[in-house]
């Protein structure tokens, strides 16, 4: 009967083994710590991380992450739903490796690319290198920065819709800080007045305030209330019985007699209404209606009478106090004013 005898490895031999395998361990250790440095410490993924804060609705922790300072204004657009609305339009969002500075060698600039409401735009971030950790592990810091603002302005109205958010303004004008990327959408509608959406995109810090300035519109409402004020104040000149109507445009002139039962007048076309803002105010353009009177002249001389009608063009003015809701018309005839 064959046996085995085993043969006992020597203690060199099994130290050079477990040498061997702790190299290889170390070797893999280091390898992974030189990768996650990479990647996981990298200055680029700071910016990445910045992004993910901001998408988030995080703004204290972008705005610890990026030791920025905040300028004065509503910071509204800074945190949670606002912020996240802001970020809604960048999409695509990659970044390069980060790119050593010519002026410091601890400094590296990294370019973040993405769309912005589709259309392809760019952030550079600067960041300096802090340290390490644990021997490996590179830190790094974002520049301490001023963040930009958005200023947006608007005539005729309190208060602004941006990014779905009501923004008061202060003499026609709201600051907004932000973060960047950001895409900014502002407009607003009232009962009087409203302003098409304009929007903007902000890249990066800005000694200047990006601007968004709504131009205000008088909507269909508006203008067909002072159509229909208009209107009744010349249907009610209309109904008085006299050839020269109290506080109206029209008139009529004759060296005849005139039964006053006989006179009547009529609106042949109502005035156009067009309106305009000038100087802080809205201005409602000179109005011009045609109307016809009909009557009976009696002769003075023969004593004949006939009847006619005559049809004339007159001119005159009215003056307008608006608020977003309410609309007074007040005409202007013969330098004197009839309130509506």
């Amino acid at each position: 009967m064959n046996s085995r005898t085993s043969v006992p490895v020597p203690a060199s031999r099994l130290a050079l083994r477990w040498i061997i395998v702790a190299i290889l361990v170390i070797a893999l250790l280091i390898g992974g710590a030189l990768t996650a440095n990479r990647f996981l410490f990298s200055a680029q993924q700071q910016v990445s991380n910045l992004q993910h804060y901001l998408v988030q609705g995080d703004g204290a922790r972008a705005l610890g992450l990026m030791q920025a300072s905040v300028p004065q204004g509503d910071a509204v657009a800074l945190d949670g739903e606002v912020l996240q609305r802001t970020q809604d339009g960048i999409t695509e969002f990659a970044v390069d490796a980060a790119v050593p500075s010519d002026q410091d060698p601890d400094l590296r600039l990294v370019t973040a690319h993405y769309k912005a409401a589709g259309v392809d735009k760019e952030s550079t971030y600067t960041l300096r290198h802090t340290g390490k950790n644990w021997l490996f592990f590179d830190t790094w810091a974002f520049e301490p920065s001023t963040l930009p603002t958005v200023q947006i302005k608007a005539n005729t109205v309190n208060e602004v819709n941006v990014n779905q958010q009501a923004i008061p303004l202060e003499a026609g004008t709201s600051t907004l800080p932000v973060f960047y990327p950001a895409v900014l959408d502002a407009s607003f509608s009232t009962k009087n007045f409203e302003a098409d959406t304009r929007g903007v995109v902000v890249t990066g810090p800005s000694k200047e305030p990006v601007e968004i300035a709504l131009k205000t519109q008088p909507t269909k409402e508006f203008i067909a209330s002072i159509n229909a004020k208009v209107k009744s104040y010349l249907d009610e000149c209309a109904t008085q019985q006299v050839l020269m109507p109290s506080g109206c445009p029209f008139a009529y002139n004759t060296t005849a007699r005139v039964d006053s039962s006989s006179i009547a007048w009529s609106i042949d076309t109502y005035p156009t209404i067009e309106v305009s803002y000038y100087n802080g105010a809205w201005i409602l353009s000179p109005l011009e209606v045609k109307a016809s009177v009909d009557l009976v002249e009696q002769d003075l001389r023969t004593g004949t009478k006939e009847a006619k009608k005559v049809t004339e063009k007159f001119s005159f003015t009215a003056q307008l106090t608006t608020s977003t809701t309410e609309v007074s018309v007040v005409p202007v005839a013969d330098g004197e004013q009839e309130a509506h």
